[in-house]
């Protein structure tokens, strides 16, 4: 017997989730776009699926289906909508999110950016974020990192209501120093059934100017969330535009595949935020090159971040790589999310001004022997791609990545991870395009480990005009980062 799956998505509207398709938002100018793609985890049944498309809370058609595709996808491929030309139902004002069902499990990416024709110069820049389909809707959504104009960053949240009633949100703030909560910027909204809310932080009064914490919804119905963090977005070196999805529970550990430090010129950051109810204290176990580096953090307060740039950790002086990181605390169950933004370092990349990218970190007790990734890019219109896998397990591990795309040979590479490491491939180093390397190839990857191993990891995308200049340089941020699906 097969078992629909459902997972809600958010398309957007503003710039972090939700279907934004031809809008505009009061927090950024412009027009925003969202692409969907979606996996068929089964390596024997094709996917019969269905995107039911619904308009955002403060439309007139709030809650009501805007548009429905269906789609077979093949047994362990992915496909791909670019939503302005591949959903003509949907009008140009649409803003709101979307739900998927399918017949076989599946997992899902989303993109939320500007439309494909911005990037030629570096006052029209690209600007892109992704997250992943929400496979377990909650009522209470944690975000460790919002902001209000915080060195001109700004963010917003928005929440699904997944169910067929009407939800009762509120969202409340905590400063990221104490974890006191700003009483005043509460805010409590009704959501009708499947409609979308955006929590916009800049249009919050009672929030200060260069104001950044944490932020915690709640609700009457389980939501699924995401939060959207951006800069002015008027020149390439302002274009950061990064997406998490929001943490529905915490734990002791989370894992961290990818991290950087002075890596080509990209810096990396890590928000920890305590959902405990007492302080907790923070050891954070950094692996680069095989070394590991080790830094503490005391007394983190109940709702209170850890705000961590690695260019500043006394630990890691010198340190220059991509590495991966094990976050433990002291008792409190804690959330975290991983940044990586461009500072033009030594060794910096060509045209990366204004590329950024968030993920969240992997919470002890979801790690499995599988990971799914549902989009990978190899000399996709300019496009390039990769993933890192981390080991979470006691004891090393090998690992066998499959890469995927209709049309093409699998590719099958493997590796051995040490404890707490991590590996990483290329996709055009992994010669996806069979014996025409420069062939466009836009797939997927499932990455399996041994049974007992536990594995977690991340996949990017970018434009690398390094490894393919046919398209020619793509200014601002082309670059995103989501967490693999494990099962």
């Amino acid at each position: 017997m097969k078992h629909t799956k459902q997972i809600t998505l958010f398309v957007s509207l503003l710039l972090v989730i939700a279907l934004a398709f031809g809008a505009t938002m009061s927090a950024q100018s412009g027009t925003w776009v969202s692409g969907i793609t979606i996996q068929n985890l089964s390596d024997s049944e094709a996917a019969n699926v269905t995107i039911t498309f619904y308009w955002a809370e403060g439309e007139t058609l709030a809650g009501q289906v805007a548009a429905t595709v269906t789609a077979t996808i093949q047994a362990g491929k992915a496909q791909t909508w670019y939503i302005p030309s591949a959903v003509t139902d949907l009008p140009d004002d649409f803003v709101g999110s979307a739900v998927v069902t399918s017949d076989v499990p599946v997992a899902a990416n989303v993109n939320t950016q500007v439309p494909t024709t911005h990037g030629g110069s570096p006052s029209d820049p690209n600007r892109i974020g992704t997250s992943i389909g929400v496979l377990d809707p909650a009522t209470t959504l944690y975000f460790p990192q919002v902001e209000k104009a915080y060195y001109n960053w700004n963010s917003y949240v928005a929440v699904q209501n997944t169910s067929g009633t009407g939800a009762s949100v509120t969202i409340r703030y905590y400063s990221k120093s104490n974890g006191a909560e700003v009483t005043a910027a509460a805010q409590t909204v009704n959501v009708s059934a499947y409609s979308t809310y955006i929590f916009r932080q800049a249009e919050n009064s009672a929030l200060a100017s260069n104001w950044v914490g944490s932020a915690v919804v709640s609700s009457s119905q389980p939501l699924a969330g995401i939060a959207n963090l951006f800069n002015e977005g008027s020149t390439a070196d302002t274009a950061a535009f990064l997406s998490y999805n929001a943490f529905t529970s915490g734990a002791t550990t989370a894992y961290v595949p990818r991290i950087a430090r002075n890596y080509y010129g990209f810096e990396g950051g890590l928000t920890v935020q305590n959902v405990g109810t007492s302080a907790t204290n923070l050891t954070i176990t950094y692996n680069f090159g095989g070394s590991e580096y080790v830094q503490t953090v005391a007394n983190v307060q109940p709702s209170a971040s850890a705000v961590l740039f690695l260019a500043n950790v006394a630990e890691l002086a010198g340190v220059m790589g991509s590495g991966s990181a094990v976050v433990e605390s002291s008792g409190q169950p804690i959330v975290a999310t991983v940044n990586i933004d461009y500072r033009g370092y030594v060794g910096s990349l060509a045209n990366s001004e204004g590329r950024g990218a968030t993920y969240n970190a992997f919470l002890e007790g979801e790690a499995t022997d599988t990971v799914f990734f549902s989009q990978v890019a190899s000399r996709y219109y300019g496009y390039c791609g990769g993933i890192q896998i981390q080991n979470v397990g006691s004891s090393a591990a090998t690992v066998t990545a499959t890469f995927s795309a209709s049309g093409y040979s699998d590719v099958t590479v493997s590796a051995t991870i040490a404890s707490g490491a991590s590996v990483q491939w290329y996709a055009p180093n992994v010669a996806v395009s069979g014996s025409d390397p420069y062939l466009q190839w836009n797939g997927s990857v499932v990455v399996t480990a041994d049974e007992g191993d536990l594995i977690v990891g991340v996949a990017n995308n970018s434009v690398r005009a390094d490894t393919d200049a046919s398209y020619g340089v793509n200014y601002g941020d082309n670059y995103s980062e989501y967490n693999g699906v494990n099962k």
